[in-house]
């Protein structure tokens, strides 16, 4: 039973068509008209966002919108509060965040090899870390003593 089961897995595995890209959380800015025929008497505006539009000369500047201008229908698509628009290609995004990771291993590197040893000799206490002294007993849960020199 178990054996055909995992045949029938599987098989529903392998025929599973494989998506090799996604498309990332982005705002679409190409700029075309698409027919809706639902949208009625209202104007059929354009794909724009209106994070490419200037930051100056507008009436409403939080929202880049002149007074009277049409809303997109789609407007929370396309506004200033979509999801930003993405002008650089994932490589360049992966290359950046290379650099930033090798930059930040050769400062740790060249913190690591140039870090002086301590001026301080180590501490030593007589008596195998002062076992005796502070009480220690055979067959303790937690032993009781100062840190001998080789539990560091």
């Amino acid at each position: 039973m178990l054996r055909s089961s995992t045949r029938l897995l599987s098989t529903r595995l392998i025929q599973r068509p494989v998506v090799v890209s996604s498309r990332s959380q982005s705002t679409l800015d190409t700029g075309k008209v698409l027919d809706d025929p639902q949208i009625g008497d209202y104007p059929n505006l354009p794909q724009y966002s209106a994070q490419s539009r200037g930051p100056f000369g507008w009436w409403d500047p939080q929202d880049k919108r002149n007074f009277g201008e049409d809303v997109h229908e789609e407007d929370e698509l396309y506004g200033v509060w979509a999801p930003d628009l993405h002008t650089y290609s994932p490589y360049k995004a992966l290359a950046q965040l290379a650099l930033a990771a090798s930059v930040l291993a050769g400062v740790a590197g060249i913190i690591y090899k140039t870090h002086p040893e301590s001026p301080a000799v180590k501490r030593t206490y007589p008596y195998d870390g002062l076992k005796k002294s502070l009480g220690y007993r055979d067959g303790d849960v937690r032993p009781r003593g100062a840190r001998p020199d080789d539990a560091e």
